[in-house]
């Protein structure tokens, strides 16, 4: 994982705003551009805030239970939404299709020591050891602070690009495809893995889902070459996924909790399933999640891209 200090000294790590080069300053608190018209904090001395309006963003991390579960480690409030979310990921895993497992696997696996790899909207944890978290808030294992709609990186800097479970919550996801379109070197690739039939999920705010072709077009409409995609996460995860928010969402908790618990348990009979119906051609119509693979096409030999 290429660290933040690199990136800067590389020029990858630049302003938001006007994308000039940064530099460190004295203290070694701040970070500049190099006409001095703006700076930006770096949070513990390593975590660069690169947000243009952080008191903007400062109540959008803490506004909702789901997101205060999965992402700090210690949460301010404790609820039934913080209570499920952790159970949900200690036992019942999504069993995702194989193939969007190897492909993460290929496009990271394989690149170079200095190589730059940035997984937006990454955190807590690290879906590939290489991957450098950019998230809107200072949660455990975010290298940078950012808003995706507006990345703090030069043109072509970097190397591959992991986004899952990212773009429903945007309010412009074409704005931050084509942050992604800008950022990433021509021939470097991206992975993508986005819901379809899922619930609500607010974080705070959950705009938008995506069919399988709506993901598709989504990055081909933005000059992207998807080379690969379906489904990342199955059927029998949907209709699990579905149920236990209409119990949760629509009864009330004395009744919910106890049939949650059954529905769950149910659940981990059955959820393996999606290992075989995840290869059925019609899996993507009732898929949870699907995924994709594209690719930033090299210019041509007049330099067009």
């Amino acid at each position: 994982m290429m660290d933040v200090f690199r990136q800067i000294e590389e020029g990858r790590l630049v302003c938001p705003v006007t994308l000039q080069q940064l530099t460190i300053d004295a203290t070694g608190t701040l970070l500049k551009t190099a006409d001095g018209s703006r700076s930006y904090p770096l949070l513990q001395g390593r975590v660069p805030l690169m947000l243009p309006d952080p008191e903007a963003f400062a109540g959008y991390v803490t506004a909702s239970d789901k997101m205060t579960a999965e992402y700090s480690s210690k949460p301010e409030r404790f609820s039934l939404e913080v209570l499920l979310v952790k159970v949900q990921k200690l036992l019942v895993p999504d069993y995702r299709k194989r193939s969007a497992v190897a492909a993460v696997e290929r496009i990271f696996g394989q690149q170079p020591s200095d190589a730059l790899c940035l997984s937006i909207g990454g955190g807590p944890g690290r879906s590939h050891k290489v991957l450098v978290n950019l998230n809107v808030g200072p949660f455990p294992n975010v290298e940078v602070v950012a808003d995706a709609h507006q990345l703090p990186y030069a043109d072509n800097s970097v190397d591959a690009i992991f986004c899952e479970a990212v773009l429903e919550h945007l309010s412009d996801p074409f704005k931050a495809v084509q942050e992604m379109f800008r950022v990433l070197r021509p021939g470097g690739e991206l992975f993508a893995a986005t819901p379809f039939l899922q619930a609500y999920h607010g974080y705070p705010h959950h705009y938008q889902n995506f069919t399988l072709t709506g993901h598709q077009h989504l990055f081909s409409s933005h000059g992207f070459e998807v080379s690969e995609s379906g489904v990342c996460v199955g059927a029998i995860y949907t209709m699990f996924n579905l149920t236990s928010k209409f119990l949760r969402y629509l009864l009330p908790t004395f009744l919910a909790l106890p049939l949650l618990i059954v529905w769950n348990l149910f659940s981990l009979l059955l959820r393996p399933l999606d290992l075989l119906l995840n290869e059925h051609p019609n899996a993507h119509k009732l898929a949870s999640e699907t995924y994709l693979v594209a690719r930033k096409p090299l210019p041509d030999l007049r330099g067009n891209v």
